[in-house]
């Protein structure tokens, strides 16, 4: 996970470039720092260049610092020889000669030695680099995926500052800007309580050997206190935001009249549809401690679907019968899921969603992932075997009919990613729907392990399927005998915490299985 302060501390540097180098940004494909591990690992490279270009600057400045004291040095003599004895010194006609030659010349060659620029190459460096710097706007999805880590999984300001998450303790911690950044953004979407936390840590975790650099990295005690202060005002304590504002020595003689501004213009928090809120029920079964309630379900080898399952049977775990939901261990080999990648990766684009409003696919910060449809014209040729062949797994596994239309999509979720509750059917009339019919079955391909996080949550089910690699879940979303819509398949993905998540999904309709799957009475469908 990319710290956030590093994405925080690049976005100044990134909006000033953007306009002078339009031009070269535009010829290069987009970034994706969330989604790619190649891509913040460019960023990390980039930091250790930035930093080491950043030590040369201090050596040419200090080299020249070096220079002037020496100067200042080699100065100081004749006047230490002077001391006391001015009149006597300025006698001689040799010192006489040396302070009048010295004056006219020495102070001026000095002055042009002052004004000469220290480390141009590295701020032209710097500039250049800018170029490569994340954009506002990544740096907003940096900050509202690491807030949704935290509210999904309930992680408190404590936990957050030591590196707890969700019960796994990390071996890495947040920094006082980091506390600065979360702090404010709690404030912004009105979540005054948490934000007095994590302003509140800044002060532990503040070193004070560093105080030069928080200064220069736009963390001033006095504006930590302020927004302290105000956090308090709108938690209606304010006795403690006059005790906070009086315990800073530039703010004391002035903490009432802030106290008097701040009742008298509430804070109006960010609106709640533009924050990345998921629903209570869905984060509890997001949550390490949640467990699937006990079940008398089996696992068992499944020989009957296919006759090809005969020969070859599948480890199939029942999840739940109404609807009917199940899980098939070790469908596809390490190979495939290598191949499938492989043909993939130059294909993926940002991941849309259906919108009902608009009927129409569009991107949303509902699911925040790239994904690429298979198979694809673009996509390198050799890879439609194993496309092929998944194609026959999939009808394997259901015993519904593949044809030459189906299609599947490859999904990737990075840190913090995720995909809201939903349902995988449209119950509405679009050109899918009129030509192939609802979505009627999801077949769901896990090509990793996740370390933690970016499960499947079904919430009216109470029913969570972590990311295993070559596992494939699979679920009807209509009910068998009507094919009315069954709305206990809603469901979600967990925002990824820890690594990348990648799965593969193909969705069957149900006209292309009107001749196996009939529906034998009638349902409450709108037409």
């Amino acid at each position: 996970m990319l710290p956030l302060l590093v994405l925080i501390s690049l976005t100044s540097a990134a909006g000033q470039s953007q306009s002078q180098t339009s031009t070269e940004t535009s010829s290069n494909p987009p970034k994706e720092f969330m989604t790619s591990m190649a891509d913040r690992m460019e960023l990390l490279l980039l930091d250790r260049e930035l930093i080491s270009n950043l030590v040369q600057y201090a050596e040419e400045l200090q080299e020249k610092v070096d220079v002037l004291q020496r100067c200042a040095k080699a100065m100081q003599i004749p006047l230490e020889n002077s001391k006391g004895r001015e009149e006597e010194y300025l006698s001689n006609p040799l010192h006489s000669f040396q302070l009048i030659r010295h004056m006219h010349e020495d102070w001026r060659h000095l002055e042009k030695f002052m004004r000469q620029p220290v480390g141009q190459d590295q701020i032209n460096f710097l500039k250049n680099k800018a170029t490569k710097f994340p954009s506002v706007e990544e740096t907003e999805e940096a900050t509202e995926a690491i807030y949704r880590i935290i509210f999904t999984y309930n992680v408190d300001p404590a936990d957050l500052v030591k590196g707890l998450i969700d019960g796994v303790q990390y071996n890495s911690s947040i920094s006082a800007i980091d506390s600065l950044s979360l702090g404010t953004l709690f404030f912004q979407w009105g979540e005054y309580k948490n934000a007095h936390e994590y302003l509140h840590y800044i002060f532990d975790l503040v070193n004070p050997e560093y105080y030069s650099v928080y200064d220069v990295l736009g963390l001033a005690s006095r504006e930590v206190f302020m927004l302290l202060a105000r956090c308090l005002v709108e938690l209606d304590m304010e006795e403690d935001a006059r005790t906070t504002l009086m315990g800073h020595p530039a703010l004391a003689e002035h903490s009432e009249r802030l106290l008097t501004l701040y009742r008298n213009t509430r804070h109006v928090p960010v609106s709640w549809e533009l924050m990345p809120f998921l629903p209570e029920e869905f984060n509890q079964i997001c949550r390490s401690w949640h467990q699937n309630k006990p079940s008398r379900l089996h696992c068992r080898y499944n020989t009957t679907t296919t006759p090809f399952l005969r020969l070859a049977p599948l480890r199939m775990e029942e999840l739940s019968l109404d609807p009917y939901i199940v899980v098939y261990h070790n469908v596809l080999s390490d190979a495939e899921i290598a191949e499938v990648e492989r043909v993939t990766e130059p294909l993926l684009k940002r991941s849309v969603v259906f919108d009902g409003k608009e009927n129409k696919m569009s991107t949303s910060k509902r699911r925040t992932a790239l994904g690429a449809w298979l198979p694809d014209d673009n996509m390198d040729v050799s890879g439609r075997a194993v496309i092929q062949r998944i194609f026959r797994r999939i009808h394997e596994l259901t015993g519904l009919i593949i044809n030459d239309r189906q299609d599947m999509q490859l999904i990737k979720y990075g840190y913090g990613g995720h995909y809201d509750i939903h349902f995988d059917y449209f119950n509405t009339s679009t050109p899918i729907t009129k030509a192939r019919g609802d979505r009627m079955a999801t077949v769901l391909f896990y090509l990793n392990d996740m370390k933690h996080g970016g499960s499947t949550a079904f919430t009216d089910l109470q029913l969570k399927v972590p990311s295993e690699r070559g596992k494939v879940l699979f679920w009807y979303n209509m009910r068998g005998e009507t094919h009315d819509l069954d709305s206990r398949t809603l469901h979600g993905a967990c925002p990824v915490i820890n690594g990348t998540k990648t799965i593969l999904s193909c969705w069957i309709h149900e006209l292309d299985q009107m001749f196996i799957q009939p529906t034998y009475r009638p349902g409450n469908r709108l037409s």
